[in-house]
């Protein structure tokens, strides 16, 4: 691992630093979804991250659509002291100071300090799922997503695979025209998806994934990818599936739930960042629960 520079100096994050993350995650059992160090490496570039070290916590910092703010350092150091010390260096900086991606105890602990304050993202608020009900499909709020899934199993031959190396030039293709279909290049918030995919696509023997794809007629049709966020939690980081099969998007939910997840209690499948057909789809297989992020900022 490259040496990770002492506060206010920076380096730019990389592969070499997954190692000493994933051990502090590990440890804390995040239940953000932002928090793992695949999903911080597929966007590293798109926001520009960078780690240090500020009294033996790490600190990653990022830059999204122009605003700097900082992740939750990591660990046992007096991390809300920390916190505070970036903040007002970051104040300094830019004016506009804040950290995100702490859950509902880390704001607590925040607001306690009687200097910061702590606002809820509902839009960004991470949906949760009991992977046992996204296996069995029980009970009469499932019944849209079985006869969706009955209509596929019915309607196609198919093969479910484990996602390797080797077939990265297929899953790629499949990528490609996916955005195609959607006009991803007119779409700023879709290509920076696209190339966020790539990063982990073109690392993936190096990153900590599962993935699965569809294949139909011997053509990937659906891809999903997932990682390790604690003992009891993977987080979805992609779901693809081309919507000319239909029931294709429920198939690829179950089947890598029920032969890929299984052993995790739940399923956190991200954010719907506000988009009111993105959540009624995510509200549609009844999540178990939220789990809210919040902002710090000082107060004034």
């Amino acid at each position: 691992m490259d040496k990770i520079p002492l506060f206010p100096e920076f380096a730019g994050l990389d592969l070499s630093h997954r190692q000493v993350i994933e051990d502090y995650y590990k440890g804390a059992g995040p239940k953000i979804s932002e928090l793992n160090f695949s999903e911080i490496f597929a966007w590293h570039n798109i926001r520009d991250t960078k780690i240090t070290s500020h009294n033996g916590n790490i600190c990653l910092f990022l830059n999204k659509n122009g605003k700097k703010y900082f992740y939750p350092p990591l660990g046992l150091n007096e991390p809300v002291k920390t916190t505070i010390a970036l903040l007002e260096w970051l104040f300094k900086e830019e004016k506009e100071a804040f950290a995100y991606g702490f859950d509902e105890d880390g704001a607590k602990a925040c607001e306690a300090s009687g200097v910061m304050t702590a606002l809820e993202d509902r839009d960004n608020a991470d949906y949760v799922y009991s992977s046992d009900e996204l296996i069995k499909l029980s009970g009469r709020k499932f019944d849209g997503k079985r006869n969706h899934l009955k209509r596929f199993l019915k309607g196609y031959e198919f093969e479910l695979l484990p996602v390797s190396g080797p077939m990265m030039p297929e899953v790629k293709d499949f990528q490609q025209k996916w955005c195609e279909a959607r006009l991803c290049s007119d779409d700023l918030s879709l290509m920076n998806e696209n190339k966020a995919l790539h990063e982990v696509l073109d690392s993936w023997e190096n990153l900590s994934m599962t993935g699965a794809v569809i294949k139909i007629k011997g053509r990937i049709q659906a891809f999903t990818a997932a990682s390790r966020l604690n003992a009891d939690t993977a987080v979805v980081l992609f779901e693809k599936a081309n919507p000319e099969f239909d029931g294709i998007y429920q198939a690829i939910n179950k089947m890598f739930c029920e032969n890929y997840l299984k052993d995790y209690k739940w399923i956190n499948r991200e954010q719907d960042g506000g988009e009111e057909g993105l959540r009624k789809a995510k509200l549609s297989y009844n999540p178990a629960k939220l789990e809210m992020k919040y902002t710090i900022r000082l107060k004034e």
